[in-house]
């Protein structure tokens, strides 16, 4: 009986104690500071642009550039790339840390937190910045996931996939909801300075939605054809309307900001042997020497502007230019210039087509082009800027497109919608029968996601839109 009694007083004891704890312990003690549960959404949005802009200027422009032989790759893995060996192990940070919980999860917080404080102006930059990212990264893997992709605090650790056909039509319906919401009278928050492409701009963000529709549109064009071209040009005529609108990321000097190309050149030196051949080709062939050579090059020891064939053995070749190559380069997302080779490839191929709007489109693309990177030439334009409804070509546009887009992963769409005019031959060497038409699924969606990951098959096999 006594035992007992004690061991109801212990158990009181510890009862009231453990009661205690609660009006004495800090529980602030078991925060970390250096990773807080509410960031304010001015800090998520700046982290998000930069990860979106370090992917484009990254791994995604240098995969599909190498393949599509804007560039090359001569130095241990870049080598591999030049070949097509692109294995799922290469995915890892391409699809957790920069798409997934990197800009994406960043951009599902910031449009959580703007729709509970009525921010609407906030929210549309967010569903802008989601349907670009969901757009360059469906169409290199085709079937992602998304609604299920950010449930981790609720316990769900594996997301189902949306086909690439309903990708695009999330991406559509987060770009027709943000031209809205940019024009909403009332936000409690808006993007400035923290804002990284616009510096929140409400008119060159719903400029960059419209141009964004015109680009998904036209990617459509072999399977919605005549409406995939009425649908870009009807876009497009809200879109940008100079260079000024263009939608980029201008990396900083100090080495945590610099440009991905550089800390790749700088940190790897020789892995890119510098330019492709097929590049410097039709550079050298578009007209008396388009002068956008060289600034996209420079010349080799011997004062030439040479290309390196893809799959070739080293040798030496124009490296990429200081323009592109720099510390501060800027990453292209959206500009002007694709926004008019859009307007000229939609005019030149609707079921009637429009060949005089498709010339004036392609003449002021080009221009737009050689401004950007300052190489205008008005002699070289007079010449070979000055299109007409007679001369004018398919063939002119997506060269013409592939030159401007340069270092782009957008160049890779434009080859699987066209892939008879550039008229690309298979790297020597290479590890596939063909040029490759997409990416793997990175190694940890096959370990812990393989009952909801769709079999991809080869690189070599086409997304659903690339009929």
């Amino acid at each position: 009986m006594k035992s007992k009694i004690i061991n109801i007083i212990l158990f009181s004891l510890v009862a009231l104690f453990l009661s205690s704890c609660e009006e004495w312990i800090d529980h602030d003690l078991n925060v970390d500071p250096s990773n807080p549960s509410d960031v304010p959404i001015n800090l998520i949005l700046p982290a998000a642009q930069g990860a979106i802009a370090y992917s484009a200027g990254g791994e995604l422009s240098r995969y599909t550039c190498m393949w599509m032989q804007q560039i090359s790759g001569t130095e241990s893995h870049a080598a591999g790339y030049e070949k097509y060996v692109l294995l799922e192990s290469d995915m890892d940070n391409l699809w957790k840390w920069y798409t997934y919980a990197g800009a994406l999860m960043d951009l599902k917080r910031t449009m959580d937190i703007a729709q509970e404080n009525s921010s609407p102006h906030y929210t549309a930059v967010a569903k802008t910045l989601t349907a670009y990212k969901l757009g360059v990264s469906t169409d290199v893997w085709n079937d992602i996931p998304y609604e299920d992709a950010f449930k981790g605090e609720e316990g769900q650790l594996v997301a189902t996939y949306h086909t690439q056909e309903e990708i695009y039509a999330i991406i559509n319906k987060f770009l027709d909801e943000a031209i809205v919401e940019l024009d909403a009278s009332e936000s409690v928050f808006s993007p400035g300075s923290e804002d990284l492409i616009y510096g929140g701009s409400l008119t060159a963000w719903k400029k960059a939605a419209y141009s964004l529709k015109a680009r998904y549109a036209i990617h459509l064009s072999k399977v919605n054809g005549d409406a995939a071209y009425s649908a870009a040009l009807a876009a497009s005529a809200n879109g940008f309307s100079e260079n000024a609108d263009d939608m980029v990321f201008t990396f900083g000097t100090p080495a945590s900001e610099q440009s991905p190309l550089y800390q790749y050149i700088e940190q790897r030196p020789g892995y890119i042997g510098g330019l492709g051949a097929k590049m410097i080709e039709i550079l050298k062939n578009n007209g008396d020497t388009d002068p956008r050579l060289a600034v996209y090059a420079k010349p080799t020891t011997d004062g030439l502007y040479v290309g390196h064939p893809a799959g070739a053995p080293l040798d030496e070749a124009s490296q990429i230019g200081e323009f592109f190559a720099k510390k501060d380069a800027s990453i292209v997302l959206m500009s002007y210039t694709e926004l008019k080779f859009i307007e000229a490839e939609a005019h030149f191929m609707k079921s009637t087509p429009d060949k005089a709007a498709a010339a004036a489109a392609y003449n002021e693309a080009v221009k737009a082009s050689l401004a950007r990177c300052g190489a205008s030439d008005v002699t070289w334009e007079t010449a070979n800027a000055s299109e007409t409804e007679g001369t004018i070509s398919i063939e002119k546009i997506m060269k013409g497109k592939y030159i401007a887009t340069f270092l782009q992963d957008e160049t890779f769409v434009d080859w699987r919608r066209h892939d008879n005019i550039l008229n690309l031959q298979l790297a020597a060497k290479a590890n596939t029968s063909e040029i490759p038409r997409r990416f793997p699924y990175p190694t940890n969606e096959r370990i812990y996601n393989s009952a909801n990951m769709p079999e991809y098959g080869s690189i070599t096999n086409r997304v659903w839109w690339d009929k």
